[in-house]
Parts: structure tokens; C-alpha cells; sequence
């Protein structure tokens, strides 16, 4: 069970779909990067994307997504 409400959850599916510029349900790291990597310095994106890609397959799903930003969340 998502610690989201309805409305976060939802926001933050729509982020995640925005993102999925393929629409496969899936984020590459191309898609990732060009998401939030101006947030980022090279290394510390390198360190989120196997902290959101824990099996480094190097598609970010959607559960992997959410997790990690409800990870960031508790932070």
C-alpha cells in the first residue's frame, strides 16, 4: 500500500508517465537522465540511478519509481 494519497499518487504517476516519452511503461536511463539530471552532478545521478534500478536492468519501472520517491519521502 502506497503511503501517497490518491492526489500525490496520482501526481506523481503523471510525472512518471510525462517521463516515459515512449510510453512502454518503463523508464530508460536516457529517459530518467533527461528527466532529472539537471538536478544532478554526473556522479551523484549515477549513484540515483542504482539507488531507483536496485537490479540494474537498466529499465526503471514504475514500482522501482515509486519506491524510491517514497523512499525520498521518509528521508
Amino acid at each position: 500500500m502506497s503511503k501517497l494519497s490518491a492526489t500525490q499518487l496520482e501526481r506523481v504517476l503523471a510525472d512518471f508517465k510525462s517521463y516515459d516519452t515512449n510510453g512502454d511503461g518503463k523508464l530508460t536511463v536516457a529517459e530518467f537522465s533527461k528527466a532529472v539530471g539537471k538536478f544532478f552532478t554526473p556522479e551523484n545521478l549515477e549513484r540515483l540511478l542504482a539507488e531507483v534500478n536496485p537490479d540494474k536492468n537498466d529499465r526503471i519501472s514504475w514500482k522501482e519509481f515509486l519506491a524510491d520517491y517514497e523512499k525520498d519521502l521518509d528521508a
